[in-house]
């Protein structure tokens, strides 16, 4: 049995079924026409004081008699046909409610017992033309709701996408919580991506920590070309345990992905790069760089195109950096490097002592990952006296006089190597 069908049989068949009714209610229901007579219901009340200490084999031996009529009342069936499944014996009751099904065909709750017993054994096809028959006008409206599920179950598993929305998107005032996941891997079926995630949306609402919810938002993403927001999802899919539980460390790194997914979701609005220039914030960096790790450099240039960074303090060597590190992406070596080279460059904002000694202390940190990026570009370009120049000048940041020397060793040993070799 697949996921699906394991998820959606539990959400279908956890609470009870319409199999038992009070005898009054059942006799009201009844298509014969009569009461229960004494015999009859003699019996049924000794099988249900056994029923109710769950000793299924004696109360299925006490309805036995009833059972070997040529015609059982309905009733019979209601108490019968589900003991039998209740001893395990799923497919000698789907016999039992077959047969009750031949002679009280116009019978509803017959019908949908019958069908929640066909699709246990998934015989989809057999349970959707048992419930055709069903007057939902005739049936309580909880029950109406369970019928409306059970056809969509069965259309699902027969990979009846359409059909499973016809059922289910009637009324999307009267949908059902635990309708979503059948509504959302049924518009995933048909690429019907926007209504996905929006189903997605509507399941998380309910159960903000369901992994298969999480991954039904990862694929729509995928399939409306939303990249970032994909990867975001698809990291909270795979941060959450299967059984969706988690521990209360969990929890906060489970709030930070969904606060980043968010303001993932919110990156589409930066990307055009005809935009009136406005001012670089620290979100508008966030999503630069949610689009620079999910590859799309151009798209992470454009941008930042739409940005006013002359005034901008804070962001400056940060814009710089990133930009540099797209056009590497995008093997513009030149341009990268002319773009790392602003690292640094711009007067310190005004502020007390404390707040410029860190700012000085960031700025160096940022402009010595300049300088490292430049001398790398360099190299990997063959221009290695360049890659040397900016290693001597990074050797002189604070912090990078280690790894500059290392770097700048292992490029002068090759340098001596090429001019041996020549």
């Amino acid at each position: 049995m697949t996921r699906i069908q394991q998820l959606a049989l539990a959400l279908l068949f956890s609470g009870s079924l319409v199999s038992f009714y009070s005898h009054s209610q059942q006799e009201e229901k009844a298509d014969q026409g009569r009461s229960l007579n004494r015999f009859e219901s003699n019996l049924l009340n000794k099988a249900s004081v056994l029923l109710e200490s769950r000793d299924y084999d004696a109360a299925l031996a006490m309805m036995q008699p009833l059972l070997e009529q040529a015609t059982p009342h309905p009733t019979v069936f209601q108490y019968a046909c589900k003991t039998i499944a209740d001893t395990g014996s799923e497919a000698e009751s789907l016999g039992c409610w077959q047969r009750a099904y031949k002679l009280y065909s116009n019978n509803d709750n017959i019908a949908i017992n019958l069908a929640h017993a066909q699709l246990q054994l998934e015989h989809f096809e057999a349970a959707i033309i048992s419930l055709a028959g069903v007057n939902l006008a005739n049936v309580d409206q909880p029950i109406a709701a369970q019928v409306r599920y059970m056809r969509g179950y069965a259309h699902y598993q027969l990979a009846q996408y359409q059909a499973v929305l016809t059922e289910l998107l009637q009324d999307v005032k009267q949908v059902k919580p635990h309708w979503w996941p059948l509504i959302s891997y049924s518009q995933l079926g048909l690429e019907h991506w926007q209504a996905a995630k929006t189903s997605a949306e509507q399941w998380l609402a309910l159960e903000p920590v369901n992994r298969s919810a999480w991954q039904v938002l990862m694929r729509s993403e995928l399939g409306l070309n939303q990249l970032v927001e994909a990867a975001v999802a698809n990291d909270i899919a795979a941060s959450l345990l299967v059984n969706n539980t988690s521990s209360a460390t969990d929890s906060i790194g489970l709030l930070a992905q969904i606060k980043a997914y968010n303001l993932a979701a919110s990156c589409s609005r930066l990307v055009n790069p005809k935009a009136s220039l406005v001012e670089f914030s620290a979100a508008n960096f966030a999503c630069a760089q949610y689009t620079w790790l999910s590859g799309r450099y151009q798209q992470a240039l454009d941008m930042l195109a739409g940005f006013d960074i002359t005034t901008q303090n804070q962001l400056h060597d940060d814009f710089y950096l990133l930009q540099g590190q797209l056009f590497a992406g995008l093997k513009q070596g030149d341009k990268a490097r002319f773009a790392w080279a602003k690292v640094g460059l711009q007067a310190l904002p005004l502020g007390s002592a404390a707040q410029i000694k860190h700012t000085r202390q960031r700025r160096s940190q940022l402009q010595g990952q300049a300088l490292l990026l430049i001398g790398q570009s360099y190299w990997l370009d063959g221009l290695w006296p360049e890659a040397q120049a900016s290693y001597r000048k990074l050797a002189q940041t604070p912090g990078f006089a280690t790894i500059a020397g290392a770097f700048n060793q292992r490029l002068s040993s090759l340098v001596l190597f090429d001019e041996k070799l020549r």
